[in-house]
C-alpha cells in the first residue's frame, strides 16, 4: 500500500525541512521522553520518527539501534494519515502490514502505537511510536493512550521551541551582522565625506591665490592669462566633481534618462581615449588599442558611454606606476561587444573586487589620491552599464599583479536604421548679440557672467533682486532673461509668473540658473513658465550654443510657449 499523496506532498516536507531538524545530533530533552514513554507503556521500543523524503529519520531512539530507517517499510507513515493517533494491536491481522519484512522477519514487530507530532497549522511531521514483539489484543489502557499523547504533546513542544531558538539565534546574526553593515556604510560615508571636503578644498587654494594675482594692478598680460587658465582649469574641476555626484545620484535612483541612438562603439572608445589622453601622458603610460574590424554598432546613450569607457581609462591610469601598460581590446560576437581595459597596476585583493562597483568603496588611496576624484566611477559605471541592457566586471591576480575590467553590451539589431548621435551643428558657435537680463542676488556669481556676455558681443543688465528685475527689465525689454530661482524677495518661479504677467509686445525667453536641477525642479520651472533650465555653475559653452539657436530662431521665442529642454547640468 503506497502512501497517499497528502502526507507525501511537497508542501509537508518544506515545513519539515524548515524546522532544521533533520540530521541533527541526539539531545537529552528528545531522549528522556524516549525513555519515560518505554517505560509508562512497557515497550521495548520506543522512537521519535519523523517521515522525510524517501526515509524515516529517527531524532531519538530506544531499541532500534539506528537512525534511519527505508520509509517502504514504515508502519509510522501510516499514522500521519491519522487525527491524532494510530493503534494496531497485532501487525499480523492488519493487511497494511502482514507482508512488511519487520513484522514476518527481525525483529518481528507485532505491537504499533504512534502519537502524530503536528505544528500548530496541523501538518504531521512524524510520530512518537513504541513498538512490542509481542501481540496486545487489548491496545492501550486509557491511561497509557493519555500518557502517549501527553509525552507527543511535549516532543512537538520541544520541537516547536528548538525551532524558535534556532531562528531567534539567526535573527541575532542577522541583526548583527546588519548592524555591521551600517557601521561600515557609516565609516564609508564619513571617510567619503572628508575625501570630499579635501578634494573640493584642493582646488580652491589655486583660485584664491589667482584670484589675488589679479586683483594687483601690477601684472602683465602673459600673468593674467595664466591666471584665468588656472581659475578655469580648477572650476572645471570643480564643476566636475559636482557633476559625478549629481550622476551617482541621478542614477541610483533612477532619473537618469537615455538618449539611445545607434552609434559605433568604436567611435565611443575614440572619444573616451581622447578624454584621457593628457593623464595617460602624465604618467608615461603606454596605450595599445586592439580593435576588432569592422563596425560594432550597438544602441546607447554616446555621452554617457564615453563617460563608462573613460571611467574605465582613467581608472586604469591613476593605478598605474608611471610608465605603465594599459591594453584596451574590442571584441564582437554575434549578438555582443566585448571591451576589455588590462593593465599592470597594483592590482586588487578579492575583498576589493568584490566591493569595486559599489558606492564609496575605496581601495588603496596613493595613487588615486594625487590624482584627484571621489572615488565614485565604478559605482557610476556599473549602473550606466546596466542601463544599457550590458554587464561590468572585474579581476586581479591580487596586489601588485594589475587589474582587468571587461564590459559586454549588447550588439543593435541588425534592422534597425542607424541614427548617429547628433556631434555639432552650424547652429553650434558664437550667438549672436541679444539684449540679456541677469537676475541674481549673488553679485560677483552676476556681474562675472554679464561679463563674459558683454565680451560675446551681448547688450547686458542685471539686477541683484526680484523687485529691482521688475522696475528695470521693462523697460530695457530683454531678448533673454536669465533668472535665479533663489532670490531673497521673491524666488525665481514667482519672477517668472510676474515677467509673464507684466504686458509688453515682447515676451523675453526666460531660461531658470539654479544650482537644483533634478526632474521636478525642470517640471516646477516648465509650470512657472519658463523655457529653459541651466544646473550652476553655467556651462559658458552651453550657455553660448543655447543664445546662439535663440538668436538664430531655432528656440523658443517672443509670445511662444514654453518649451523646456534637458539641457546637460553644468
Amino acid at each position: 500500500m503506497e502512501l497517499s499523496a497528502p502526507v507525501a506532498d511537497d508542501a509537508r516536507l518544506a515545513v519539515l525541512e524548515s524546522y532544521g531538524i533533520l540530521d541533527t545530533p541526539p539531545e537529552q530533552a528528545f531522549d528522556d521522553v524516549v525513555k519515560l514513554v518505554t517505560q509508562l507503556l512497557h515497550a521495548p521500543i520506543a522512537v521519535v520518527n519523523l517521515i522525510a523524503r524517501g526515509r524515516q529519520w529517527f531524532k531519538s531512539e530506544v531499541g532500534l539501534g539506528v537512525r534511519e530507517m527505508p520509509l517502504d517499510d514504515s508502519i509510522c507513515k501510516f499514522a500521519l494519515l491519522e487525527e491524532s493517533r494510530m493503534v494496531v494491536p497485532d501487525t499480523l491481522n492488519d493487511p497494511r502490514f502482514s507482508c512488511n519484512p519487520l513484522v514476518t522477519g527481525a525483529p518481528g514487530l507485532r505491537f504499533y502505537a504512534g502519537q502524530v507530532l503536528k505544528t500548530r497549522d496541523g501538518v504531521p511531521l512524524g510520530t512518537l511510536c513504541v513498538l512490542d514483539m509481542a501481540p496486545r489484543p487489548e491496545g492501550l489502557t486509557a491511561q497509557q493512550e493519555f500518557a502517549l499523547a501527553t509525552l507527543g504533546q511535549q516532543v512537538m513542544s520541544q520541537i516547536e521551541l528548538r525551532k524558535a531558538l534556532v531562528d531567534q539565534q539567526a535573527l541575532i546574526a542577522q541583526q548583527a551582522s546588519a548592524q555591521a553593515a551600517l557601521r561600515q556604510a557609516d565609516r564609508k560615508k564619513d571617510e567619503f565625506l572628508a575625501m570630499l571636503a579635501h578634494e573640493l578644498r584642493n582646488p580652491l587654494a589655486p583660485i584664491t591665490s589667482a584670484a589675488a594675482i589679479l586683483s594687483n594692478f601690477k601684472f602683465d598680460e602673459a600673468m593674467v592669462r595664466r591666471a584665468s587658465t588656472i581659475i578655469s582649469r580648477q572650476a572645471s574641476h570643480m564643476t566636475s566633481l559636482i557633476d559625478d555626484l549629481l550622476d551617482v545620484s541621478r542614477v541610483t535612483r533612477g532619473k537618469v534618462e537615455l538618449e539611445l541612438v545607434e552609434l559605433d562603439i568604436k567611435d565611443v572608445i575614440a572619444d573616451a581615449v581622447e578624454q584621457v589622453r593628457p593623464l595617460v601622458e602624465r604618467h608615461g603610460h603606454t596605450l595599445d588599442l586592439q580593435l576588432a574590424p569592422g563596425q560594432a554598432i550597438v544602441s546607447g546613450d554616446r555621452k554617457r558611454l564615453v563617460q563608462v569607457v573613460a571611467n574605465l581609462l582613467s581608472n586604469a591610469a591613476k593605478y598605474t606606476p608611471d610608465g605603465g601598460r594599459i591594453e584596451v581590446a574590442l571584441e564582437t560576437g554575434p549578438d555582443t561587444v566585448a571591451f576589455t581595459v588590462r593593465d599592470n597596476g597594483i592590482g586588487m585583493t578579492p575583498e576589493l573586487i568584490g566591493h569595486a562597483f559599489e558606492l564609496f568603496s575605496q581601495g588603496a588611496q596613493g595613487l588615486d589620491r594625487s590624482q584627484g576624484g571621489l572615488g565614485i566611477g565604478l559605482a557610476l559605471v556599473k549602473s550606466l552599464v546596466q542601463l544599457h541592457g550590458g554587464s561590468v566586471g572585474a579581476e586581479s591576480a591580487g596586489s601588485g599583479m594589475g587589474s582587468t575590467f571587461h564590459l559586454t553590451l549588447p550588439l543593435a539589431a541588425p534592422s534597425a536604421p542607424r541614427r548617429e548621435a547628433r556631434r555639432g551643428g552650424p547652429d553650434d558657435g558664437q550667438a549672436p548679440a541679444l539684449r540679456v537680463g541677469i537676475v541674481d542676488d549673488n553679485q560677483d556669481a552676476a556681474v562675472t557672467l554679464a561679463l563674459f556676455l558683454e565680451t560675446s558681443g551681448h547688450t547686458v543688465t542685471v539686477a541683484h533682486s526680484a523687485g529691482a528685475a521688475l522696475a528695470a527689465l521693462p523697460a530695457f525689454a530683454p531678448d533673454v532673461c536669465l533668472l535665479d530661482i533663489g532670490l531673497p524677495d521673491m524666488n525665481g518661479f514667482e519672477l517668472a509668473r510676474a515677467l509673464h504677467g507684466s504686458g509688453g509686445a515682447a515676451r523675453p525667453v526666460l531660461i531658470a540658473v539654479t544650482g537644483y536641477a533634478q526632474d521636478k525642479d525642470r517640471d516646477a520651472a516648465l509650470a512657472a513658465g519658463f523655457d529653459d533650465l541651466l544646473a550652476k555653475p553655467v556651462s559658458l559653452d552651453t550657455l553660448n550654443t543655447v543664445l546662439a539657436r535663440i538668436g538664430l530662431g531655432h528656440g523658443p521665442r517672443q509670445g511662444t510657449a514654453p518649451a523646456l529642454t534637458r539641457l546637460p547640468a553644468g
